[in-house]
């Protein structure tokens, strides 16, 4: 096999395929999902941060398809301890864009001692843009600011026992299994739309 310059994000982007190729751990998904989504809006909070058809926040990854994309065991370790397996420079599957996951965190000190943390989402010599985690798009010029750090790891916090008991984690994965890329409505719309057309 001849050596290759490949970059560091298409090498992970084709060790993400190849383990894409291997047989998913056939997890039973035994929760509530009616109960896994009253978490996802409420204790959980995980819609301050995530959209799911077009509602929720827009800091985390977009999850309108995440049950078809991920496996359960994927989305267990993702809420258990987010920095577990990050995918950095992989395409985000859980979106029909195209965009690239980003696990960039910077946290920034303006010139009065003001610390902003967030996801940066592009930067060149003079200027820095990152979303905050209040969600605000904010253009920052370098000469403004004292320190800029860039970690690899996810803005999202583990989810241990204490926060989540392992039922509750159940009714979670159960509702984020469901998540296929269409709301139930539209399910329901495209199988009414599929049968045979009368003729006019």
């Amino acid at each position: 096999m001849p050596a290759n310059a490949l970059e560091d994000s298409e090498i992970r982007s084709i060790i993400a395929y190849l383990r894409s190729l291997s047989p998913p751990r056939n997890l039973v998904v035994t929760g509530d999902p009616a109960k896994g989504t009253q978490i996802f809006h409420g204790k959980a909070g995980c819609a301050d941060c995530h959209m799911v058809f077009g509602h929720g926040g827009v800091l985390g990854p977009e999850l309108s398809r995440v049950g078809a994309s991920r496996s359960v065991s994927y989305l267990i370790d993702s809420i258990r301890d987010p920095n577990k397996d990050l995918s950095n420079g992989m395409t985000d599957p859980n979106n029909h864009y195209g965009l690239p996951l980003v696990y960039d965190t910077v946290t920034v000190m303006k010139a009065d001692g003001t610390m902003i943390t967030g996801v940066a989402k592009n930067e060149d010599t003079y200027s820095l843009q990152l979303m905050s985690t209040d969600q605000k798009l904010r253009l920052l010029l370098k000469k403004d600011l004292k320190e800029v750090t860039h970690e690899r790891r996810s803005l999202m916090p583990p989810y241990s026992e204490d926060a989540l008991d392992a039922a509750q984690l159940r009714d979670l994965v159960a509702y984020l299994e469901t998540l296929r890329g269409e709301a139930a409505g539209d399910a329901q719309q495209g199988s009414k739309s599929s049968g045979p057309k009368e003729a006019q």
